[in-house]
Formats: C-alpha cells, sequence, structure tokens
C-alpha cells in the first residue's frame, strides 16, 4: 500500500551547509523534500521522519512524474548520491520478482521492452 506523498521546506540549517564544493550533494532550498508517509497521521509519521521515507518519496514522486522535470533530476540525483547502488538494488528486487511469477506469467521488465 502506497502511503502519502508530501512535500517539505528544505530546513534553514540545511540551505547554507551542503553544497557540491565539498563533496557532499547540492542542496536546493528552492526545491521541496517529497517524503512518503506511511501513517494517516501526518504529525506522527512526520516526527519519525527519516532518509528512507525521503528516498521513497523521492521515488514515487519520480516513477509517476508528479513534478516538473527539473525537479525530477534533481531528486534522481539526490537518490543517486544517497543510495549509488540503487540500481542494483532496484534490479535485485525485479529478479526476485520475476523467480516468483508463474512460469507463462511475462516478466514486466521483458513486456515493457517488448
Amino acid at each position: 500500500m502506497k502511503g502519502q506523498i508530501v512535500f517539505l521546506p528544505v530546513p534553514e540549517n540545511f540551505k547554507n551547509q551542503y553544497n557540491a564544493s565539498d563533496g557532499t550533494f547540492p542542496i536546493d532550498p528552492n526545491i521541496p523534500i517529497p517524503a512518503e508517509l506511511p501513517d494517516k497521521n501526518q504529525e506522527a509519521a512526520l516526527s519519525g521522519l527519516n532518509m528512507e521515507m525521503i528516498i521513497s518519496g523521492m521515488l514515487r514522486v519520480i516513477e509517476e512524474k508528479l513534478v516538473k522535470q527539473e525537479w525530477i533530476d534533481y531528486y534522481s540525483g539526490f537518490v543517486l548520491f544517497m543510495r549509488p547502488d540503487i540500481l542494483e538494488i532496484c534490479q535485485s528486487f525485479e529478479d526476485r520478482k520475476n523467480n516468483n511469477r508463474e512460469p507463462n506469467e511475462p516478466s514486466r521488465t521483458r513486456a515493457a521492452v517488448s
């Protein structure tokens, strides 16, 4: 079940703290941070906000194209910076899903490419 996506403003202490010159991902204070909240109670969910919720929110926004392309590019770079192995993780999930499918059921990946 998918959670609710919320867009959070960049915290004030992050706005000038991270930039490309120090080897960290450059934070753009003008682009809000999406997070996927698993709980309908936003206040409770936000009190437990973590990086996985942010990455999940970014991946959903990218997948569903919920924002303009500039933001999608930014979120893609953010996810790749935080989880450089994300493509291998996604492939591993796809492989496991394909191993659990019915023998005559086509793979979603193969069906999308065909």
